[in-house]
């Protein structure tokens, strides 16, 4: 084996205001804090960093505030104390953390090396490597790292597997997989090297700062190893020392971006789609079933078949002849209309399809590299792809988006945007995915670079380009873009679903770690579909999906052209009833979804999250996959196996009730819970408070009742936060804001709804509250005033009190029998 090159010794050293320069006989590592409890760690094998670009997803180091730090040289190397993080650098240039406690994480187990990439890793060239530039993209940089045992690594974005990805190589390159998921399939569309790691009493991350193609050996080599392989010349990563998960997700999201601005609340209800709509009569029946059958929606998407030979931004002339009718008769059912738009731009020259025409004469696509145009083929055959790394191509795109709006199209569907590219015209059958050439040129003049290394963003920057140029061609109503790809701060531009899964049992179990692992990778808004794409789902099958997709932040039923229908009426009455009652939780479900929508706006907060986010410190959770918590009150845990009706359900330590019994248990200890096929195994945590809302056929029509689930464990208090679910006047307070308390004293429950704070007014409605306790209390008091209106309900053991809803403050005490 050849010996790789290393820094050397410690030489020198320079300080400034916001870190330390150490210079070694070979390279240089620089060490600064960007914010408190957060250490970035460069190193380059020369005497300079590779320049920041345009397209970087963190902040230039200098728009940030300087954090106070010391610096002392030790006799080992140098030692950095920038708050509760220390950062030590050796001698020999080998970099460990720790806390005020002295717990050491992240440990380098050897200094960093670097040589040529690894030309058999096949992962992202094609067979003879014509197109592999020469320079930066061919030279990668190798650390290892120290894996404590007991300690679990999860995140990484979008994988198939399970929570804990120790023990596994992960690759970071977005592709779209031939046959979709699958337990072989490494990468896939989105691409996140981001991790965390976990241990009691301890949580921290790490964020590879590296848009070429990456690597994580997570102890598939050796157990006590981690290995992070960087192509492009230099080493550069942030720490977050956490110390909780929700600590290290809000650095992350504090660094790359926090999650789009609360979505447009329709996008958060029910969606219906399929590649096989093919006439707007389809569209027609669609709506009408959904409205006669009694089953909520917000959102029908439209596939590629609704476009001129699959031409962007057109509408077929014969079998969507009046597109802007058959979307204002959807938009007055409540029904908003969603469009796909892939990149690929149809190469149609010198017809009457501007977008081409205009966008070649403008040079807004990607070329080769001797200046003639690039194409590949895509859905239209020929096609031309945008160059996103250009801000002007970005802006000329966000443009192109005028007429769909102008015509009554609610949000966009970006697909195909790894970018997918096939061998051969579609034309000619089964194509497979090819990479766009890595020497292709892209960026502006300034910052040219090659598609090697901007490939991983091409889906970030294309919902970047979507979403600010909805935002400029509509000032006052929120954007919404669903991407298939993208890279650590997609989040701040769109939700995503997570592909070409199939109708499989283990497609259901894997979408529970998947979708989680993204929300502790920055994403909050994720979704699978529902039911499966590939294939044909069974009734029972999709009945348990619908069941679990009611939990998700994205949920969407979608499904492959050549597939049996997947609407939920389609596998008879008895699944029917279970998609009903499903979609209408989810509907009463919305303000409080819509608040954890807020907080992960605020604070990157993940909404469906595994437990041990939740429960940092129970190692009995570090391998959970397959239950969840929704925000921090609600825990579901699905079946995932055919022909099954009872699982064990783990209750971490605490007070936990049976959401439709309101029986109360005490964690913590595992449950044998029965679930029927029309029943999810719902918890919920003690000391929840739980606004629902009233069943709705859409978010358009107004919330006319609010309820407010309590279920008391000691002292707790939760923020209902609403807005009119639209515009961006949130943005100058017009927010509506209810701090809920709760408080038990011996024989005493006291609820306290705070007086309603902030610039927004609800739609007149009524509030009910409804107080969970194990016994019927003897005295119902609202402001001090004995009531006679309340109701018991002996089967779930709750309280009911019903008032006007007039903002203002109203304490309620409950006092049980001594």
């Amino acid at each position: 084996m050849i010996a790789l090159p290393q820094p050397g010794t410690l030489q020198r050293h320079e300080t400034d205001e916001r870190g330390v320069d150490l210079y070694f006989e070979t390279g240089r590592v620089r060490i600064s804090f960007p914010f408190e409890g957060t250490a970035r760690v460069r190193f380059t094998p020369s005497d300079s960093f590779a320049p920041r670009r345009s397209w970087s997803v963190t902040p230039p180091e200098e728009s940030l505030s300087p954090v106070p730090f010391t610096a002392e040289e030790t006799k080992e190397g140098f030692a950095l104390v920038a708050g509760p993080l220390v950062v030590s650098v050796t001698r020999d240039c080998r970099v460990s953390f720790a806390d005020e406690r002295g717990e050491r994480f992240a440990a380098d187990l050897a200094p960093p090396t670097w040589g040529e990439a690894d030309i058999m890793d096949t992962v992202i060239r094609e067979k003879d490597n014509d197109d592999w530039p020469a320079g930066r993209a061919r030279t990668e940089v190798r650390l290892k790292k120290v894996m404590p045992a007991g300690e679990g690594y999860y995140g990484f974005g979008e994988r198939i597997g399970l929570l804990d990805k120790r023990g596994r190589i992960v690759t970071n390159w977005t592709a779209d997989p031939e046959s979709g998921h699958g337990r072989g399939h490494d990468n896939m569309y989105q691409a996140h090297p981001i991790f965390m790691a976990l241990r009691p009493g301890l949580a921290w991350g790490l964020f590879l700062n590296c848009t070429w193609y990456s690597r994580f050996d997570v102890g598939a080599t050796r157990w006590e190893e981690l290995e992070i392989v960087a192509n492009g010349g230099d080493l550069d990563y942030f720490v977050f020392y956490g110390p909780t998960p929700a600590g290290v997700v809000e650095k992350l999201t504090r660094l790359t971006g926090r999650p789009f601005l609360p979505p447009p609340l329709w996008a958060l209800g029910y969606h219906q789609s399929r590649w096989g709509y093919v006439h707007e009569d389809d569209m027609r029946d669609l709506a009408r079933e959904f409205r006669e059958r009694d089953i909520p929606i917000d959102a029908i998407h439209f596939d590629i078949d609704y476009m001129r030979g699959y031409r962007d931004f057109t509408w077929d002339p014969e079998r969507f002849p009046n597109p802007a009718r058959l979307l204002a008769e959807l938009r007055e059912q409540g029904i908003h209309p969603v469009t796909i738009i892939d990149p690929g731009v149809k190469k149609d020259l010198g017809s009457d399809y501007t977008v081409a025409d205009e966008g070649t004469a403008q040079g807004m696509f990607v070329e080769n590299p001797d200046g003639t145009p690039f194409v590949g083929y895509c859905w239209p055959d020929e096609a031309l792809f945008p160059d996103f790394a250009r801000k002007d191509v970005r802006e000329w795109w966000g443009r192109q988006h005028a007429g769909h709006l102008e015509t009554g199209v609610e949000g966009i569907w970006n697909d195909m945007n790894e970018p997918a590219i096939f061998d051969r015209p579609f034309s000619e059958g089964l194509s497979t995915q090819l990479p766009m050439p890595l020497d292709t040129p892209q960026g502006d003049e300034d910052e040219r670079t090659t598609h090697s290394e901007v490939h991983n963003l091409y889906g970030l920057l294309m919902s970047k380009a979507t979403h600010e140029g909805l935002l400029a061609l509509r000032p006052d109503r929120r954007p919404w873009v669903l991407t298939r790809s993208g890279f650590t701060g997609v989040q701040q531009y769109a939700a995503a679903w997570m592909g070409d899964n199939s109708s499989w049992w283990e497609h259901l179990e894997a979408s529970i770690p998947q979708l989680t692992g993204m929300g502790m990778s920055g994403v909050p808004h994720v979704g699978v579909d529902i039911g499966g794409f590939f294939g044909n789902a069974s009734g029972e099958l999709y009945a348990r999906w619908v069941l679990m997709g009611t939990f998700y932040p994205f949920m969407r039923t979608h499904t492959a052209m050549g597939t049996n229908r997947h609407e939920p009426w389609s596998f008879g009455p008895e699944v029917e009833e279970v998609a009903r009652q499903a979609v209408k939780l989810r509907y009463r479900l919305l303000p409080y979804i819509y608040t954890l929508a807020h907080e992960a706006h605020r604070t990157g907060a993940p909404i469906l999250r595994p437990l041990l986010y939740d429960f940092p410190d129970d190692p009995a959770t570090y391998h959970l996959h397959d239950q969840v918590m929704v925000g921090p009150h609600l825990m579901v845990a699905p079946i995932y196996h055919p022909g099954k009706e009872y699982r064990m359900v783990y209750l971490p330590e605490g007070a936990w009730y049976d959401y439709r019994s309101g029986e109360k248990f005490e964690g913590p200890k595992p449950l044998a819970v029965h679930a029927p096929p029309d029943r999810i195994p719902i918890f919920v945590r003690g000391g929840a408070v739980l606004p629902l809302g009233n069943e709705r056929s859409s978010t358009s029509r107004p919330l006319i009742e609010l309820t407010v689930e309590v279920y008391p464990a000691g002292d707790s208090e939760w923020t209902l936060i609403e807005d009119d679910g639209e515009s961006l006047a949130y943005r100058e307070g017009a927010v509506a804001e209810t701090v809920v308390r709760v408080a038990e004293q011996g024989d005493r429950t006291m609820v306290r709804l705070e007086a309603r704070a902030g610039g927004y007014e609800p739609h007149p409605r009524t509030l009910v509250l409804s107080v969970h306790t194990a016994d019927r209390p003897e005295l119902v008091t609202l402001a001090g005033e004995e009531q006679g209106g309340w109701t018991w309900d002996d089967t779930r053991r709750a309280l009911t009190l019903r008032w006007q809803d007039d903002g203002q403050a109203h304490e309620v005490e409950l006092r049980r029998q001594r």
